[in-house]
């Protein structure tokens, strides 16, 4: 309620009445003293009683005079020195006016002569010098000071800047004479009221408001008057938005006085009222309330063109002559902006008086157009050269002015049908009037003749000017939003032109230019060339060139496409070439006239491109604003980098001056930092160079020159492939972006008859011996052509849909494509080549997707010429065919919509209900989004008790090569990833370089991990039949392609290397994509009774299992090893029925559930892979083998499963150790490109035993569990000891191989028979987790009883420590002290902080592990797991994979206990505590199967730290000596 109380109101009665009075009095005062025009003495109330006969002399400011001619005049007439007459100039300039002499009124007349009639320089209008009487000065000097007393007055309180703003805007203030004493004598002596203001009677002059008297005595004022007068205004009047609304009426209603004053003066801008205007038009709603209801706009118009009469010629058009002086036409430019500021916001709700207002300002603005419409026009000249250069600047510089606001006329209209509807018609209207009747001839260039307009550029006058067509162009662009078209009813009742005749000015002026550049124009001097220049370069060409271009394709889009090919020729002048009996004819009498046609073609062709291929503006192709910059900026970067400026230069602004270069260069341009000398500098991306057209329509000849070479520079210094150095060599036209529906009719023009006889009579001139009409460019512009019509043909193809486009067959039917095969080798296409080679591949490979939808990156050259045509009858069976499934997918589409419509008004009820309808979504991005699950339950991947896994619906996938969508299947056509394989030592924790990796056995990974696996993807999927021929393609053409012509690839083809087809990525082999393992497992191990199975029970079967297993030596010949004494032992366990004939008879038979899938006979028939699975399976498995032993492919070879285990672990590890290094979340920041990877790598492990020999898969565990089961004394001799080797990978091993264990010799292993996350993964865990436990607790006593304890505060940490913990620290030193026991060596050891240790150094072996079964199980994991911050990770990890998180849990069991008892004894184990209690801190390495210990917990690799500055370490290194 306070906020809209009146301040006025806030204050006393009294004083409000008492202040206005004061203020009428104080601005009454004013107004008449800095308007008071009689010199010698001051208004009668005023005057002294005692006359003076002092006068000063005062010198005036204006803009038209310099420094040195005020202070060379001021030392004439006063005899002053340099110094004096300075300070008078700068007082001048500074305040407006001086005081330059204090005297008698004779000495001060004779000094005003002599300054006004010594100024220096010729045409100088005089100085302004006014002698004035010493009291009138005074009076003025306090008029000024009152006027700032007032100023800081008002600020202290919004009461009386409220009454102010009041008194200034009270109208008949002059009628109130007993508060102003102002009468008609007193009237008469203020200036503006009769000279500047008004002529009017006294009457009227008792209306004006005190703010109308100083609008209107602006002028008349000196700059410091008008300076405070100008504050004043903005410190009152216009912060309350009332009074600021009051205020711009006013203003609006003096404008066309204010307006003609301000032309009138001498003064800048802006120290004129009219600079104010910016504060009140760019407001919204006052814009809108000024036009609406003060009809702001056309008033503003048509006093700018009252003010253009002068410059008219009697037929209506601006004509600007030389040497005239055009200030008060460049000063009356100002309304210009006005109307700029009138525009800025687009209205969003119309009235009828905004629409009707608007009109009358936009048919004002068809008016002023009108009058430029074909103004300074120029006529070739032929016989000599022009006598003159004409004035040409003051033309363009009024276009730039209006090119400022055209686009928001067009913006305004865009929002309303109906405004756009009348401007249209207004605008049709107005061409129609201007251009009048033409005069039409005939001709004739195939069966039916064409009506063309009679008008020769070369001889008659053509204008570059021509703002009304391109506005209608302007205005039609936006008729596509209101499903209009320009044969809409709504304008049948207009006056309007053709088509032909709608593009006859804009083709006019095309031609002209062409000719131009022909040479033919030359005798018309700089001017034309100037006019040319502009009329491309970026500050014009939005409005000029552009619209010229939008304007003849509107016109191609409403005419037959012969028809406007032969009104084109017609107006080139090549009807006569395009006949076949030109070359024929006998040579004419003068050489240029060759000259002329040809460039005359080339320059046709240009259009021709530009016409069909400049598809980047909205309304003509189906883009964007931000895809049109994007483009102009790929294009200037074409040329050569940049820096920010030069771009900026180069790009379009919009009305608000900018570019929006800084929202859209990042997605295009990489911005090199400024380096010393070299000045930073955006380059373009290379996926971007794609977008790279040579006849890209904004080019000049010189940036089209620059651009090309940069192309050849980058094909030079970068070594990309075969195909790319031809795609860039050659510089073939772009894919375009579609055109929008109503230009989707400008496609005809590239398969019409006339167009395929352009082409044909190129390419046949082209291959002629001898030809006086052709010239490369032209065959590399018809090349262009046939390029962009194999787009859009290939488009339409893809599309599935039937359209209008028949350029393959028809350009068949007319040779086209047999006259492009005689140029291959013909020496006039030498230099367009690759171009033509590239034109040849994309039409057989068109071809191939017409005949059989082969990818086009698929084809080769060997299949080019064995392809034939399908029959009509065929194609248009398939056309009906794809009609009809087109229009199922249509209705679907709309089912689809109707539903997702359904749903989202019926929100509410779908929140509130549980259904089972909700689509599943695809792997990846359950991987990506199953973290943010907003389940609150404990989630278990292992065991009995695990969380059941989502079901999925088969998963689909679209191929990279062919675009056809697959569905993922083990049975069916396998899709697969490309992938590289390489070894890697980012793991290692002791670099070791003397040992080979040969000296490591291949099953069991080191420790230290000095070498492994690694395998990554780009994530690009692809058929394997399409990657296949893919590949096989890149291995043809390396082979063809003779040694010495190679040049360096970026890939090695010998090494099975090749590029990602769409990222380009570095690749040497391909992962299938396999459905989730939950899908394929057998449902084993579920039963009731597989739950009473205990972790001992479990524990002594495979114990049995492994001691009674056989050795069994193959020869080299029987395991495919390299060398031919290389001999490997496999064990042959005892089968699942011997095996439970020693157990009891309860634990047999559960022990039997685990591995129930042994008797399942039907599982192999019902779930065999494909043979391409299978294939593919092998093939990245023999990768995995050859790359990581760095050996020749054996595929019989048992160690190739072990290798694509071990790449699984390894990756796995290393994705873990990148997590965990950038402190990022377990589960919560996988990449797209990790989980593709994680995805694909850990099914092709789980199914890579279907393709492995199952003896030697049953060995591999046997061997595997051998290391922490079997009990034998010999097994040091064969099996390496658990301290030394990395259990996580053994862990990963023994999960994959252990289905395999009591599977039957003679029966290839079924796909079922992968890990399901039961009990059997679960034991595996326990089994391998208690003895990293061991490995860790053994690794801590290298330090004995200090470890991790030395560095904590024991009294404290005593303290805090609980029962609990004290309860698992005294287990774990009681573990420890066991160990010590069974190794032999008879002592107490107890480690501080022990616990704490032990699960920190335990962590990363339990991250991979979930990362691991995570990805087995595909049961989504905690959410805690996925957040930034992760709150006790060792519990949550723990909890996941049902692992106990007390290691009195742990350890238990009494059979747990007898295993760490017996590992305990192995050599290694007690050789290693021997020197550890010995104070050895380098233990030496037990070289019973190669291995060294590591010491827990280990850190994660990092690179060296860099110092930010340098300078020290330069220092540092210059000083060694």
């Amino acid at each position: 309620m306070e906020e809209d109380t009146d301040p006025v109101a806030a204050l006393p009665d009294e004083l409000r009445a008492r202040t206005r009075a004061a203020l009428l009095c104080c601005i009454a005062y004013i107004v008449q003293m800095l308007c008071w025009q009689n010199t010698y003495c001051a208004p009668d109330d005023l005057e002294l009683e005692v006359k003076d006969e002092s006068y000063c002399c005062l010198l005036y400011n204006d803009e038209v005079h310099t420094y040195d001619q005020v202070i060379k005049s001021l030392n004439r007439a006063l005899d002053c020195t340099q110094k004096e007459a300075v300070d008078f100039a700068t007082t001048v300039d500074r305040e407006g006016r001086a005081v330059i002499l204090n005297s008698s009124l004779v000495m001060c007349e004779e000094v005003r002569k002599i300054v006004g009639r010594n100024v220096v320089g010729r045409h100088s209008q005089p100085l302004k010098v006014l002698v004035m009487h010493r009291t009138v000065v005074a009076h003025q000097n306090f008029a000024m000071r009152l006027l700032a007393w007032i100023m800081q007055l008002t600020d202290n309180s919004d009461g009386l800047k409220v009454l102010l703003n009041n008194v200034l805007m009270e109208p008949g203030i002059f009628g109130l004479r007993s508060q102003t004493k102002f009468g008609k004598a007193e009237l008469e002596q203020l200036e503006p009221l009769h000279s500047v203001v008004v002529k009017e009677p006294y009457n009227d002059m008792l209306r004006l408001s005190f703010l109308d008297l100083f609008f209107l005595a602006d002028t008349i004022v000196w700059k410091n008057a008008r300076v405070q007068s100008h504050q004043l205004f903005m410190g009152t009047m216009l912060m309350d938005p009332e009074s600021k609304r009051r205020f711009s009426i006013t203003f609006a209603k003096n404008y066309p006085k204010l307006i003609d004053a301000f032309i009138r003066d001498d003064h800048d801008h802006t120290m004129s009222i009219m600079s104010l205007s910016v504060q009140i038009l760019t407001v919204p709603t006052l814009a809108r309330l000024l036009i609406q209801n003060y009809n702001m706009l056309a008033r503003v118009l048509s006093e700018f063109l009252g003010h253009c009469v002068n410059y008219k010629y009697p037929d209506g058009k601006f004509a600007f002559q030389r040497n005239q002086n055009y200030v008060e036409f460049k000063r009356a430019q100002f309304m210009l902006y006005d109307v700029k500021y009138l525009l800025t916001c687009r209205p969003h709700e119309w009235t009828e008086s905004l629409r009707d207002n608007f009109l009358n300002g936009f048919g004002i603005l068809l008016d002023l157009l009108g009058c430029m419409q074909g103004m300074d026009a120029v006529t070739r000249q032929v016989g000599q050269h022009i006598e003159y250069e004409p004035e040409w600047e003051t033309a363009f510089n009024l276009h730039i002015k209006i090119g400022m606001f055209l686009p928001m006329f067009l913006e305004w209209c865009a929002t309303d049908k109906d405004v756009l509807v009348r401007a249209y018609n207004m605008a049709l209207q107005m061409l129609w009037s201007i251009q009048g009747r033409f005069q039409f001839v005939e001709r004739d260039v195939g069966d039916s003749p064409v009506q063309c307009i009679d008008y020769d550029v070369a001889t008659l006058p053509v204008s570059i000017h021509l703002p009304v067509s391109r506005l209608v162009a302007g205005l039609h662009l936006l008729l596509g939003d209101f499903d209009l078209t320009y044969d809409s009813p709504e304008f049948d009742g207009t006056d309007k032109p053709t088509p032909q005749e709608l593009m006859e000015f804009s083709l006019r002026c095309q031609v002209m230019v062409a000719q131009s550049h022909a040479g033919m124009w030359r005798r018309n001097g700089y001017s034309l060339l100037h006019q040319i220049y502009l009329y491309h370069s970026v500050r014009c060409r939005g409005e000029m060139m552009d619209r010229d271009i939008v304007l003849l394709q509107i016109a191609c889009s409403l005419l037959p496409p012969n028809d406007f090919l032969v009104m084109l020729m017609e107006k080139y002048h090549l009807l006569l070439w395009i006949r076949s009996s030109y070359e024929a004819r006998p040579p004419p009498a003068q050489e240029d006239t060759i000259r002329q046609t040809i460039a005359l073609v080339e320059e046709f062709l240009q259009l021709l491109i530009v016409l069909l291929g400049e598809r980047y503006v909205p309304g003509v192709g189906q883009v964007s604003a931000e895809d049109c910059l994007r483009r102009e900026i790929v294009h200037q970067l074409c040329i050569s980098p940049m820096a920010h400026s030069e771009l900026t230069k180069a790009l379009p602004e919009n009305a608000n001056d900018e570019t929006g270069l800084e929202d859209v260069v990042a997605q295009v341009a990489h911005f090199q930092k400024p380096r010393e000398t070299v000045r930073g500098l955006y380059e373009l991306k290379a996926e971007c160079y794609s977008m790279y057209n040579p006849f890209f329509y904004h080019y000049t000849r010189s940036d089209q020159s620059k651009s090309e070479e940069t192309q050849r520079k980058r094909v030079k210094t970068n070594h990309d492939g075969a195909e790319a150095k031809l795609f860039a060599q050659g510089c073939p036209p772009p894919r375009p972006p579609a055109f929008a529906p109503q230009f989707s009719k400008l496609l005809e023009l590239l398969d019409c008859s006339l167009m395929l006889a352009i082409m044909r009579t190129v390419l046949e001139r082209a291959a002629m011996a001898r030809t006086r009409s052709f010239s490369e460019p032209q065959l590399q512009k018809v090349l262009h052509l046939i390029g962009m019509a194999l787009h859009a043909q290939e488009r339409q193809t893809r599309s599935k849909q039937s359209g209008p486009l028949r350029f393959m067959q028809r350009a068949a039917d007319a040779g086209i494509f047999t006259a492009l095969e005689a140029l291959v080798e013909h020496p006039q296409a030498k230099h367009h080549k690759d171009l033509l080679t590239w034109v040849l591949k994309t039409y057989s490979a068109i071809k191939n997707l017409h005949s059989a939808s082969v990818p086009e990156i698929l084809v080769t050259e060997a299949i080019e010429s064995g392809l034939a045509q399908i029959s009509r009858d065929t194609a248009e069976k398939k056309v009906k065919m794809e009609a009809a499934r087109v229009r199922q997918a249509r209705i679907l589409a709309q089912m689809s919509a109707m539903q997702r419509n359904f749903i989202l008004e019926n929100r509410e009820l779908f929140d509130n209900t549980h259904t089972e309808l909700t689509p599943c979504p695809s792997q990846n991005e359950m991987k990506a989004d199953e973290h943010e699950s907003d389940d609150d339950g404990n989630q278990v991947a292992l065991g009995a008790e695990r969380t059941r896994a989502s079901e999925l619906d088969t998963q689909q996938a679209m191929c990279i090569l062919c675009q056809e969508t697959t569905d993922i299947r083990a049975d069916g056509q396998v899709m697969v990833l490309a992938a590289f394989v390489q070894r890697s030592t980012v793991l290692a924790k002791c670099r070791r370089t003397e040992q080979h990796v040969d000296e490591v056995d291949a099953m069991f990974a080191p420790a230290s991990m000095p070498l492994g696996t690694h395998t990554s993807t780009c994530g690009h999927i692809m058929h394997a039949d399409c990657w296949q021929k893919f590949f096989d393609s890149i291995v043809a053409k390396e082979r063809r392609r003779p040694i010495r012509l190679r040049q360096h690839l970026s890939f090695d083809v010998d090494k099975n290397e090749f590029l990602c087809p769409l990222c380009e990525n570095l690749s040497n082999t391909v992962i299938p994509v396999l459905p989730p393992l939950s899908t394929l497992a057998a449902a084993s191990g579920s039963g009731p009774h597989a739950e009473m199975l205990t972790l001992a029970d479990w524990l002594d079967a495979l114990e049995k299992t492994v001691s009674s297993s056989k050795p069994l030596v193959l020869s080299s010949s029987e395991t495919g090893a390299d060398s031919p004494d290389e001999m490997m032992t496999l064990l042959k366990p005892e089968s699942l029925a011997a095996v439970c004939r020693k157990l009891k008879a309860n634990v047999a038979a559960n022990f039997q559930l685990l591995f129930s899938y042994v008797y399942d006979t039907g599982a192999v028939q019902s779930s065999e892979l494909s043979e391409s699975v299978v294939e593919m399976l092998q093939t990245f498995s023999q990768a995995a083998y050859t790359i990581g032993l760095n050996t020749l492919p054996q595929r019989e070879n048992p160690r190739v499963p072990v290798s694509t285990w071990s790449t699984c672990a390894f990756t796995i590890s290393a994705i873990e150790w990148h997590l965990r290094s950038e402190k990022k979340p377990l589960f919560g920041a996988f990449s797209s490109r990790h989980l593709d990877c994680l995805n694909a790598l850990v099914r092709t492990a789980a199914v890579i035993n279907h393709v492995s020999d199952i003896g030697v898969l049953k060995s591999h565990c046997v061997r595997l569990l051998s290391v922490l089961l079997d009990d034998k004394k010999d097994v040091a001799k064969e099996t390496p000891c658990f301290l030394t080797i990395d259990l996580f990978t053994c862990l990963v091993e023994t999960v994959f191989a252990l289905p395999a264990l009591y599977a039957d010799p003679g029966k290839q292993q079924s796909v079922k028979v992968v890990p399901s996350g039961g009990e059997n993964e679960k034991n595996l865990l326990t089994l391998f987790y208690v003895a990293h436990v061991v490995q860790i607790l053994i690794s801590l006593t290298r330090s004995k009883q200090g470890g991790k304890g030395d560095d904590m505060d024991t009294d404290e940490e005593d303290v805090l420590v609980t029962n609990e913990e004290r309860r698992e620290e005294k287990m774990l030193n009681k573990v420890l002290h066991s160990v010590f026991c069974h190794a032999g060596i008879d002592t107490e050891v107890a480690i501080v902080g022990v616990v704490a240790s032990v699960r920190e150094a335990a962590l990363p072996f339990l991250r991979c592990a979930a990362i691991f079964f995570n990805f087995v199980t595909d049961i989504v994991p905690p959410k805690n797991l996925s957040a930034d911050t992760i709150v006790d990770e060792y519990d949550s990890i723990c909890s996941y994979l049902a692992l106990p998180s007390s290691f009195s849990d742990l350890f238990a069991s009494f059979s747990i206990r007898h295993l760490v008892s017996r590992w305990c004894q192995h050599p290694v184990v007690t050789g290693f505590l021997s020197s550890a209690m010995q104070g050895d801190e380098k233990v030496s390495d037990e070289k019973v199967s190669g291995g060294e210990v590591v010491t827990y917990p280990i850190k994660v690799n990092r690179l060296e730290e860099l110092p930010p500055d340098y300078s020290e370490l330069i220092n540092h290194a210059a000083l060694f000596t």
